[in-house]
């Protein structure tokens, strides 16, 4: 394992903050995250009704999460697990989760389901399973459910204005710090963020391009996954931003959105957990997903996405 990601992966916030003053600038960022491995992983399938098949990327077929997926949630679904492993130096949730929607392609499903493992059993799969019979997978390329803090929410793409920093550094002077060591001299920048819209701190950004981002859920159809030859999620990002971008992608074409009568719910951080470090480290996925986007939406901003 080379030493970068070493530093990247570590559980000490100075060790993080040392990875990214490594870069002279965002480019070299980010040609190290497209030439970082992918690591290795499993396909584990767990055989059922193949008209809708999910695909779970999970570190540990048989821990907790994984169980209650096949044995609770999806039960009587084929779920395909792409399993990458516990303490695997290299996971790439998007390069897992491409494989396993490869694989689900071979079956000829009308939907394929991208699940995280770490969520928990609202409705029971039969509700699912009826609600996607009624909608038409020909004209629809993803499937939004019943809204959850983490999945199928409304969240804005903007700048932050000025009282964000103060009301940043009010609450978490360690974090701002560590934030204005890793963006020191504008050159790993990020310009436009993303906030939920009933987040307590929407109004500290401003006007920006809305759109629903599925996160830790999303329902794809046969035909659209098809159409990008399976490479849903751009493999660049680690662990962080690809989820957006997806969703920005799917957002350009509003007549392929469907929604549905479906609650499930997820435990948020319960895989790759939820402290500073894995924070610091979501830094990489929101550069990556502002040079991506940057152009792009200035346009929207300008145009119909202004709200």
């Amino acid at each position: 394992m080379d030493y970068k990601n070493n530093y990247f992966l570590s559980k000490n916030p100075k060790d993080i903050i040392h990875f990214y003053e490594g870069f002279e600038n965002r480019k070299e960022l980010i040609d190290w995250m497209k030439e970082r491995p992918k690591g290795s992983c499993e396909i584990m399938e767990v055989e059922g009704e193949k008209d809708i098949i999910v695909v779970i990327p999970t570190a540990d077929f048989e821990g907790e999460y994984a169980k209650r997926c096949r044995e609770e949630i999806f039960k009587g679904l084929h779920i395909i697990f792409v399993v990458s492993g516990i303490g695997n130096n290299y996971f790439n949730i998007a390069h897992n989760s491409n494989i396993g929607i490869k694989k689900a392609m071979e079956y000829n499903p009308k939907w394929i389901v991208f699940s995280n493992d770490d969520m928990y059993k609202i409705d029971d799969v039969e509700i699912l399973i009826n609600e996607l019979n009624r909608m038409e997978p020909k004209k629809i390329n993803v499937i939004f459910t019943n809204p959850s803090s983490y999945h199928s929410h409304y969240v804005r793409m903007a700048k932050a204005n000025f009282l964000f920093y103060i009301y940043f550094y009010i609450t978490n002077k360690n974090m701002f710090r560590n934030f204005r060591k890793i963006l020191k001299e504008n050159k790993l920048n990020i310009v436009y963020d993303q906030v939920p819209f009933d987040s307590k701190i929407s109004y500290l950004f401003k006007k920006g391009y809305n759109l629903i981002n599925f996160e830790s859920f999303g329902i794809f159809s046969y035909n659209y996954i098809s159409s990008i030859n399976g490479e849903l999620f751009d493999e660049t990002f680690i662990n962080a931003g690809e989820d957006v971008d997806v969703s920005l992608n799917l957002s350009l074409q509003p007549n392929k959105i469907g929604m549905i009568n479906y609650k499930i719910g997820n435990y948020v951080g319960g895989t790759l957990g939820n402290d500073v470090t894995r924070a610091l480290r979501t830094h990489a996925g929101r550069i990556y997903l502002n040079y991506k986007w940057e152009n792009k939406l200035y346009e929207l901003i300008k145009g119909k996405g202004k709200n």
